[in-house]
């Protein structure tokens, strides 16, 4: 018991919340309000979008993943049934109810790109983390301006580089997925014709008994 606790409780267990990050910036007092505005909305909003889209991408992407892997599984026991007399017909068509859910899991995971996008968000967030840590300590790169209202500027900046970099690359991870998921889907449907042809077709000598009977 004491062990699930604990996984529970890592589980719930968040680095950071908006509520922190606000305490945060309300603690600064030489910030006025239009600053103090776009450290909520631009970089809190931002750092937890990304942090939820990495959450839940991560969950997407596992489960599908849980599928194909259960379903390569599941697809040698079926084809050891189908052997059994009385089994054919219903393991049949289990193994190609199978395979399309399996082709079609692995299909979707390369058009989405859940890995890639729950990696992505996953370090852009943390990164963009890091430069509001940057600027709300003074250390770092903003060492040197001193004050706050100094180095508001440059961080901006720096916020809105990390933001279009990031969009930009999230367009881009979807130029090579759809040849990803066509190549993938093609590889499970091809082993499905496969397997199915090689049950249509009659074992050798099997027509010649029949024409001698």
């Amino acid at each position: 018991m004491g062990v699930l606790s604990w996984l529970c409780s890592t589980k719930q267990e968040r680095l950071v919340t908006r509520e922190d990050l606000e305490e945060l910036i309300n603690g600064i007092g030489e910030l006025d309000k239009s600053h103090r505005e776009y450290l909520r909305r631009r970089w809190v909003g931002m750092v937890m979008w990304w942090h939820t889209r990495s959450v839940k991408a991560r969950w997407k992407y596992f489960a599908l993943r849980a599928v194909v892997v259960a379903g390569g599984v599941v697809i040698p026991v079926l084809t050891t049934l189908s052997m059994r007399t009385g089994w054919q017909d219903a393991a049949a068509i289990a193994i190609a109810v199978v395979g399309a859910i399996v082709a079609g899991c692995a299909a979707w995971e390369g058009v989405a790109s859940y890995g890639e996008i729950w990696r992505e968000k996953r370090r852009s967030a943390e990164l963009l983390k890091v430069e509001g840590w940057q600027f709300l300590e003074l250390c770092g790169k903003y060492a040197q301006d001193k004050e706050h209202t100094l180095a508001f500027p440059r961080f901006v900046s720096e916020v809105e580089s990390m933001i279009a970099k990031e969009v930009g690359e999230y367009l881009g991870a979807f130029d090579p997925s759809l040849a990803q998921a066509r190549k993938a889907a093609e590889n499970v449907l091809s082993a499905i014709a496969e397997e199915a042809t090689r049950r249509i077709r009659p074992a050798p000598g099997s027509q010649d008994r029949a024409g001698g009977a």
